[in-house]
C-alpha cells in the first residue's frame, strides 16, 4: 500500500505563506485546510495523489497567490496545483456545500472496507466524478447515522439559558422541520435579536468559544456590539463536531416581530416564524429559511438551496407556501420556486 505524505507541514506552509485569514484585519488569507479526495484514504492511495481542500479568500487564486504557490513548488493543472512531494491543493467553490460532501464520503471510505471497494470499482470504470456520485446517499447516511445531531446539541448546549429568543437557521432549520440530518453542513447557523450581543457574547466565551465579528470582508475581534449593515459573528469551538464553525446571525426581531433583514418590510410575527422540536430546540419556519435560500436578483440559488427546496417544499402547508411565493413575488419577483410552489 502506498505511503501517504504528512500534509501536516503543507497545511501550515499554505496559512504561513498565504496568509492565515483568522489571525485578522485581512481581506485574504488561507479560511480552512484539510485533506480530501480518495488519493487520501488509505485503501485508495493508488488511485490518486492526496489532496488538501482550501477555502481561500478570495476564492480564486489572484496572481499574487498564484506567484506564492508557485514558489512553494506548485504547478496549476486541470484538477488543481499539484506538488512534486505528491499532493494536490483543490479549491473548492465557496458555500457549495461540496467540501462538507467530501469530508463525509471520505469518512465513509475510510471506515467502510466495502464501500472503498465499490468507489474503486467506479472509479476505474468511470472516473472521479462518477465514483463520487455513486457513494454520496451511503456517505449522507453515514454521516446522519454518525455525526447526526451532536452539532446542534452542542451548539443549543453552549446557548441554553440564553433569554433571547435564538433560533437555528438554513439547513439546520431544514433538517429540524423535516426531522432527519438530510445532509452535511459545512457550518451552523442562527438567528438572534441584535440586542442580545452582550449575553450571547458572555455565554459562549465563559465556554472557551473564539469569536470573530465579520465586518466588510475582515475578521475583527467581537468586543462591541455589531450594528447594521453588519450582522454576523462567526464562533469557534475546538469540540464542535463535524462542522467548521457556528454563524451568529443578528437581526431585527423588535417588537415581537421578525424583520426580513434584505427587506425590512417583509415581516411576520415572531410567534409564527419561531417554531421549536421536540427537544426544546428553536428553528425559523422552514418557508421564512426558503426565502434567505431563494438567493437575490442577480444571484440564483445554490444548487444545495435547490436541494434544499425540492426535499422542504412538498412539506410546507397551504399558508406557508402562500406567504412564500408572496415574500418571493416582492423580494426576487419571477423566482422559479413560485411555480413549483
Amino acid at each position: 500500500m502506498p505511503t501517504l505524505p504528512d500534509l501536516t507541514a503543507a497545511a501550515a506552509n499554505l496559512r504561513l505563506h498565504l496568509g492565515d485569514f483568522h489571525a485578522r484585519h485581512r481581506a485574504d488569507g488561507v479560511f480552512h485546510v484539510a485533506p480530501g479526495g480518495p488519493g487520501s484514504v488509505p485503501a485508495l492511495a493508488d488511485l490518486d495523489v492526496p489532496e488538501l481542500h482550501v477555502d481561500l479568500l478570495p476564492e480564486t487564486p489572484d496572481p499574487a497567490a498564484q506567484a506564492v504557490l508557485r514558489a512553494l513548488g506548485y504547478v496549476p493543472g486541470p484538477d488543481g496545483w499539484a506538488h512534486p512531494g505528491g499532493w494536490r491543493l483543490v479549491f473548492p467553490a465557496h458555500d457549495s456545500g461540496w467540501r462538507a460532501r467530501q469530508q463525509a464520503l471520505r469518512a465513509l471510505l475510510r471506515a467502510d472496507a466495502a464501500a472503498a471497494a465499490q468507489y474503486r470499482q467506479v472509479y476505474r470504470a468511470a472516473g472521479r466524478e462518477a465514483a463520487d456520485q455513486a457513494l454520496e446517499e451511503p456517505a449522507t447516511a453515514r454521516h446522519a447515522g454518525v455525526v447526526g445531531w451532536a452539532p446542534l446539541a452542542f451548539v443549543a448546549d453552549a446557548l441554553r439559558g440564553l433569554e433571547a429568543p435564538w433560533m437555528f437557521a438554513a439547513g439546520g432549520a431544514m433538517d429540524l422541520h423535516l426531522g432527519r440530518v438530510t445532509r452535511p453542513h459545512d457550518d451552523l447557523d442562527v438567528v438572534l435579536p441584535y440586542e442580545a450581543q452582550d449575553a450571547v457574547r458572555a455565554n459562549l466565551h465563559a465556554r472557551g468559544w473564539r469569536t470573530d465579528a465579520v465586518l466588510d470582508g475582515q475578521y475583527a475581534v467581537w468586543d462591541a456590539p455589531v450594528v447594521p449593515p453588519h450582522h454576523q459573528v462567526h464562533a469557534r469551538h475546538p469540540a464542535l463536531p463535524d462542522v467548521l464553525m457556528l454563524d451568529l446571525m443578528f437581526t431585527d426581531l423588535s417588537g415581537g416581530t421578525w424583520h426580513y433583514r434584505r427587506d425590512p418590510a417583509v415581516t411576520r410575527p415572531l410567534a409564527e416564524v419561531r417554531r421549536v422540536d421536540g427537544r426544546g430546540w428553536p428553528f425559523l419556519a422552514p418557508e421564512v429559511a426558503l426565502l434567505f435560500k431563494a438567493g437575490m436578483p442577480g444571484r440564483p440559488p445554490r444548487p444545495k438551496d435547490e436541494a434544499d427546496f425540492r426535499r422542504v417544499a412538498p412539506t410546507l402547508d397551504p399558508v406557508a407556501r402562500a406567504w412564500l411565493r408572496g415574500a418571493l413575488d416582492r423580494v426576487v419577483p419571477g423566482h422559479p420556486w413560485q411555480a413549483a410552489l
